[in-house]
């Protein structure tokens, strides 16, 4: 009963901020559909909780519940022995030799990553909420949902910045895509990484926009912070776009594109050549031995979602080879013919379809006009490029791949929603419904 009394209280607490805070204000949105989709959030991450608590029922394999266990492991050595948590919490002298039991005695803290164990952030974040939260677990999710629903906040607010005329669309599609909503919500790193998107892309946006403030400097440099120690991977991915985005700011048209070009062009000849100068760091090594450590995890685990993805060979030549056949697959999958019984990947081969209508549709209506290009329009199309490839090349298992897909699909939503003509489509729903309404009332007439 105390746990749901806390859920209640403190998700009343954040939904007074939200209806208080000037910083919510948004033109054309009310208040109450924030609030609406914060609470849709709340319910999606406890919907997630329950559904991993009496459907699959395996603990220890579960993600959300690992990192909150792991939390409560340091947060008990607070009274015991706070120079232990204090070393734990904030990793200073965390490797001393004294802490290794309390980290055998974790299921995710020693992940052993081919790149970077980013799950000691998640687990550090569920124990500062431990002050607050009594040991609850949905207090838990609460407290990650209003974290992650500023991080979309953010990136609606910058979409909708340069299209201001799809503010509606925009707002659904950033805040309620299935995969978002419901990995977004749970107690997990997705939650995380949206907020430090989110926080990023603005506060860059408005650095690039002359608001060279303090706040925003900051903000923008805890934003990266966060992204090394939370999904690294992404970061590596965004900063050629962050340097091109610069580099073109106030610009548009084909230049704008060049500039994109060159800077990943230039990046990537850096990155796979790294290991000339720095042997650890071979990127085509990473790539390749994430892919056979998915295979293993998917033979271990027995993942009954397993699809056949391009075998990588070692080397440069075959990620290039392979990587348009990993973007169509992470694009085009999960579809209903991979559900075989499995309700996670039914309602995401549901939103893959939905994704492939809405693409259909944009070839159809695209603008006859082409707007020039802006720099936001190719960060936002470089980004999700690389993460479908990156994805695709990967991971054979597809609820890995449905996960990997959340931080980027608003972004390939906003790309969709600036080359339709919205005034197009409205025309020609218009038209149906009313030659449908003339069918229907011939019929009735007869």
């Amino acid at each position: 009963m105390m746990e749901w009394i806390l859920v209640t209280g403190y998700s009343f607490l954040f939904i007074s901020l939200i209806l208080s805070l000037k910083r919510f204000g948004l033109e054309g949105i009310p208040r109450s559909w924030l609030v609406s989709v914060f609470c849709l959030k709340v319910i999606s991450g406890i919907c997630l909780g329950l559904i991993y608590t009496y459907i699959y029922t395996d603990r220890f394999t579960a993600d959300t519940f690992k990192f909150f266990d792991d939390s409560r492991v340091i947060f008990d050595t607070l009274s015991t022995k706070p120079f232990d948590f204090i070393r734990m919490l904030t990793g200073i002298d965390g490797n001393a030799p004294e802490l290794r039991p309390y980290y055998v005695e974790m299921d995710a803290w020693l992940n052993t990553d081919v790149l970077f164990n980013d799950n000691k952030t998640i687990i550090r974040l569920n124990v500062l909420f431990h002050f607050f939260s009594l040991g609850k677990y949905y207090v838990h999710v609460v407290f990650i949902n209003f974290i992650s629903f500023i991080g979309l906040f953010y990136i609606y607010k910058t979409f909708v910045k340069y299209i201001p005329s799809a503010s509606t669309i925009l707002f659904f599609s950033t805040f309620l895509l299935p995969s978002v909503l419901f990995w977004g919500s749970g107690l997990l790193k997705d939650g995380l990484l949206i907020f430090a998107l989110g926080i990023m892309l603005k506060s860059f946006d408005s650095l690039l926009s002359d608001q060279k403030t303090f706040r925003n400097t900051l903000i923008f440099i805890l934003s990266v912070v966060l992204l090394v120690f939370t999904k690294l991977y992404i970061l590596i991915i965004i900063l050629p776009g962050l340097i091109a985005w610069y580099w073109a700011r106030n610009q548009e048209g084909i230049r704008v594109l060049l500039k994109f070009s060159l800077s990943y062009l230039i990046y990537f000849i850096i990155a796979f050549n790294i290991h000339h100068i720095v042997p650890k760091y071979n990127v085509t090594d990473i790539i390749f031995w994430k892919q056979k450590n998915f295979h293993t995890l998917a033979e271990m685990t027995s993942a009954k979602s397993i699809i056949e993805i391009p075998q990588l060979e070692y080397g440069l030549i075959s990620i290039l080879k392979n990587s348009p056949a990993a973007f169509f697959n992470t694009l085009f999958r999960p579809l209903p013919s991979d559900v075989h019984g499995n309700k996670f990947i039914l309602a995401a081969s549901i939103e893959t379809v939905f994704v492939l209508l809405i693409i259909l549709l944009t070839i159809l209506f695209r603008r006859k006009s082409v707007q020039p290009f802006k720099p936001i329009f190719i960060f936002s199309i470089f980004f999700v490029i690389l993460l479908f490839v990156i994805s695709g090349l990967i991971t054979p298992i597809l609820g890995a791949l449905v996960r990997y897909k959340v931080p980027v699909l608003p972004f390939l939503m906003f790309i969709l929603i600036s080359i339709i003509d919205h005034e197009r489509i409205t025309k020609a729903i218009l038209a149906l419904g009313q030659k449908f309404s003339k069918r229907k009332s011939d019929q009735s007439s007869r």
